[in-house]
């Protein structure tokens, strides 16, 4: 007697050659309407709320900028050389209080917009040193800000 013949299993699906899925139907081609139309209002929402943020920030320059002045402050006054008197340390704190002055009287006008851009690159440079900040820095600071509280003019000596 013969055994009985067995048939080899059929080959595994290939990725690129699968087995036909029976077709979906569906209502139409393209993306559904819901999700158009909810794409569409976020981009008015953003839009509105983006043209809002620049309105805002062009009608509280003044905030910002006083804003940045004391934070600023603060982050060179934990960052003064060990070599820096307590009279240049004064002299600093006043011309910050005195940039902020004149930030206050502008009162958020166009009128120092260039001499504010000029003082940011200042605070920028000596801000982004660090601990490696020097007492010539300092005193380049302290000159800029004097420099801008008496209305880019020459530095207020005291």
């Amino acid at each position: 007697m013969e055994p009985p013949r067995v048939e080899p299993p059929p080959p595994p699906a290939s990725p690129f050659n699968p087995t036909p899925q029976p077709a979906i139907p569906r209502g139409g081609s393209g993306c559904p309407k819901p999700l158009i139309i909810g794409c569409l209002a976020v981009l008015v929402v953003g839009g509105i709320a983006l043209l809002g943020g620049f309105w805002w920030i062009t009608n509280n320059v003044d905030r910002l900028m006083t804003l940045m002045l004391e934070q600023t402050e603060k982050t060179i006054f934990a960052q003064l050389p060990q070599d820096v008197t307590s009279e240049e340390r004064d002299r600093l704190r006043d011309a910050f209080q005195g940039a902020r002055r004149r930030v206050a009287s502008a009162g958020g006008s166009q009128e120092i917009a260039q001499e504010a851009q000029k003082l940011n690159m200042a605070l920028l440079d000596v801000s982004g040193k660090g601990t490696k900040l020097t007492r010539e820095d300092v005193r380049r600071l302290t000159e800029s800000l004097e420099s801008f509280a008496s209305g880019g003019g020459p530095p207020a000596r005291p």
